[in-house]
């Protein structure tokens, strides 16, 4: 048996040709198809989680806006960590116990108030938790100091801890 490679590709060509044919009549019919493919199809420049939106701020960017009193600090480490050490002035929000302590926080800070979220260690995932969350009530201007309580004390800035 005989293979006819130019015919068998010339009908694969077709088919491709058919269907970007159909591809585009689709979208001069329904332009709007194009903003929904855009928001589904990955491309290298879109974010692949909500969690790369994240901003995080360095160590000497953070220590201006302690120095100026620009900025909200918040210990998303556990009370008891919090307890026995934190930044001077950081509130405790650990994003766990969200309940605790999230509307106090909403009827004392307004959506504008720069949030520089910090816990310990570089794979501690609870200053993104606390951050990602939030960002989805509607506070825009937070920032995630990543191992901020390890640098914060190896800079040797100021910390306080809680009297028992």
């Amino acid at each position: 048996m005989k293979v006819h490679w130019v015919k068998i590709l010339s009908e694969a060509a077709g088919v491709i040709l058919c269907a970007l044919v159909l591809a585009g009549a689709a979208l001069v019919v329904r332009p709007d198809l194009r903003s929904l493919l855009a928001n589904r199809i990955p491309s290298g420049s879109q974010p692949e989680s909500s969690e790369t939106a994240l901003r995080f701020l360095s160590l000497d960017a953070a220590r201006d806006d302690f120095r100026k009193g620009a900025a909200l600090f918040a210990d998303a480490r556990p009370e008891k960590a919090y307890r026995l050490g934190h930044i001077q002035g950081a509130l405790n929000t650990d994003p766990n116990e969200f309940d605790s302590w999230s509307e106090s926080f909403f009827s004392q800070f307004p959506e504008d108030t720069r949030i520089i979220a910090y816990c310990d260690g570089d794979r501690c995932p609870l200053s993104s938790e606390l951050a990602q969350k939030l960002i989805q009530l509607g506070y825009a201007n937070v920032f995630v100091l990543k191992n901020g309580w390890s640098l914060w004390q190896a800079a040797q800035l100021p910390t306080e801890r809680v009297a028992d």
